[in-house]
């Protein structure tokens, strides 16, 4: 029976695929960072109370942690983290989903969470596929690889000529490319490329409130309504739910083995800024979404109302110039090769439009997160 080795369990998309996981009838392995002096018994029930958040009666006998760092060599692991993955019965799937999702950090930070700990990850690999004992990894990587690309990204694409967008984007890049590298030399992978994952499509349960929540949060309290951007601009928007069930029904399918899926709504399901913005003046009731040119902002306006927008609506510029290039154009990903795959274990993306309403109740009745969030 394989066990699974799995990095990220706390994240968004971690602890949701970490609850699908337990309830099969195999051990799952965690690595955890311990806060402070936290040892094995403390992370322990921080991670059993992640996966009760989301289920109260989730199945806990197949949960196992050991501390460690991903950004460390060998990933820091405590002795039964390495007893694990060398001396327990049974081939070991490694998961590696831990990575730094903001767009905002110092590369130095971006570079050492989610660059150097792909190759920590990918020693350990090595190191199993050797021994025997490795059964595939399976990596998290992001749509978002295309970078500065404004046409059909497809999945057996990754350096095409683009330029990253921010710190992120190169980080995962760069990270991906070592992993192809590896795939090329024998290595048993799958690279899982999710788009901009939103709270669950059934529930509206989120766990974190960035990115797309990000712009409309600042419209639903009244804040700002006006989009330096393009209504026609393609977001490609998924639920985590799906993202989840996809990556669960993939990990037990060999003909994943090798392939990289785009665990995206593709184009035929995409939306666009406008038709988001419409959906947020139903729900909210709120004012018309208006749009200035993203570069005629650039070029004339940014330069005059900056200073005083820093002043009225610092948390508004500081935060939105991150999104800013997400506003003006993204491309278009390709799912044929995930659609193939997913067809048999009946697994496919909902539209945006079947489920926002949910997912913004859920948000309002949260207050779209922490305060702290506000940014």
């Amino acid at each position: 029976m394989t066990r699974i080795f799995l990095t990220g369990a706390t994240g968004f998309l971690g602890r949701e695929l970490l609850l699908r996981l337990l309830r099969r009838d195999t051990e799952v392995m965690t690595l955890v960072r311990p806060r402070g002096d936290e040892g094995t018994a403390e992370a322990y029930a921080r991670i059993r109370e992640v996966v009760q958040a989301l289920e109260p009666e989730a199945p806990a006998s197949g949960l196992r942690v050991t501390l460690g760092d991903v950004a460390a060599p060998e990933l820091g692991l405590a002795p039964e983290g390495r007893a694990f993955l060398l001396e327990a019965e049974g081939p070991v799937q490694i998961v590696h989903g831990a990575a730094q999702v903001r767009f905002d950090l110092p590369w130095e930070v971006m570079e050492k969470q989610n660059i150097r700990g792909t190759e920590y990850v990918l020693a350990w690999a090595w190191r199993l596929h050797e021994l025997g004992r490795l059964h595939r990894l399976d990596y998290v990587s992001t749509t978002y690889v295309a970078g500065d690309r404004t046409d059909l990204v497809l999945e057996t694409e990754l350096s095409r000529g683009q330029t990253p967008r921010n710190g992120y984007e190169r980080s995962k890049l760069l990270a991906e490319e070592l992993v192809e590298a590896a795939r090329k030399e024998g290595l048993p992978v799958t690279v899982h490329r999710p788009s901009i994952i939103v709270g669950d499509s059934r529930t509206g349960r989120a766990s974190s409130f960035k990115v797309l929540y990000w712009p409309l949060k600042v419209y639903a309290r009244g804040r700002w309504r006006t989009v330096f951007g393009r209504p026609d601009c393609p977001v490609d928007v998924v639920p985590v739910d799906f993202v989840a069930d996809a990556m669960n029904a993939l990990l037990d399918d060999p003909a994943a083995t090798g392939r990289t899926v785009h665990l995206a709504a593709g184009p035929e399901r995409q939306s666009s800024i406008g038709a988001l913005a419409q959906m947020a003046e139903v729900f909210f009731e709120g004012p018309k979404v208006r749009y200035v040119d993203p570069d005629f902002y650039v070029k004339y306006v940014r330069p005059m109302v900056h200073p005083i927008l820093k002043l009225l609506r610092p948390d508004v510029v500081n935060q939105g110039i991150v999104f800013l290039p997400y506003l003006r154009s993204n491309p278009s990903f390709d799912v044929r090769v995930a659609s193939e795959l997913l067809a048999p274990h009946g697994v496919s993306p909902p539209p945006v439009e079947s489920y926002f309403e949910t997912i913004m109740a859920f948000a309002r009745d949260q207050a779209f997160g922490r305060e702290v969030e506000e940014g």
